[in-house]
């Protein structure tokens, strides 16, 4: 007697959210990185280069304390985009 194959399950991709340093999967993220002027942008779509991952759904990752070990200086601006998208996203 054969064992039933078993189900195969799909690789999901996983990061560490540079704030909290927690890794989850990748679709928890909101991936942020520079574009050519320098300035930090949330990248949607097909993504190309180095990024950061900062976790979507926790706005106390996004303590200026802790944007700043991985922003540095830009810590303000990248908060200040993160709160700005967190605003545009739909309500459930």
């Amino acid at each position: 007697m054969t064992a039933a194959p078993s189900p195969t399950t799909r690789h999901v991709p996983e990061r560490t959210c540079v704030a909290c340093r927690r890794r989850r999967a990748q679709g928890d993220f909101l991936r942020l990185n520079r574009d050519a002027e320098g300035r930090w942008q949330v990248q949607e779509g097909p993504r190309t280069g180095r990024g950061a991952y900062v976790c979507a759904d926790s706005p106390a990752c996004w303590a200026d304390k802790r944007l700043r070990r991985a922003f540095g200086a830009q810590a303000p601006v990248v908060l200040q985009l993160l709160l700005n998208r967190s605003t545009d996203l739909p309500r459930a």
